[in-house]
C-alpha cells in the first residue's frame, strides 16, 4: 500500500496523509467539509459466509 495525501477539495490544503477507509474532516483554512472514501474497494474482497449460497434459495 502506498501513502496518499488527503487535500481539501475547495482550497487544496493538505489535511492528512495515509490510507483512508472513511474520513470526514473540516478544513481549518476555508472551513469546508471534506468526505473521503477509498476510490475503489479492497482488492481482497469479502469472504463469503459459510453454508450460504444463491443455489440454496432458488427463485420461484
Amino acid at each position: 500500500m502506498t501513502s496518499d495525501e488527503i487535500r481539501c477539495g475547495h482550497c487544496g490544503k493538505l489535511l492528512a496523509r495515509g490510507v483512508v477507509v472513511h474520513l470526514h474532516i473540516r478544513c481549518p483554512r476555508c472551513r469546508a467539509d471534506n468526505h473521503v472514501r477509498p476510490a475503489r474497494p479492497n482488492p481482497d474482497g469479502h469472504e463469503p459466509r459459510q453454508g450460504a449460497s444463491h443455489a440454496d434459495h432458488p427463485l420461484d
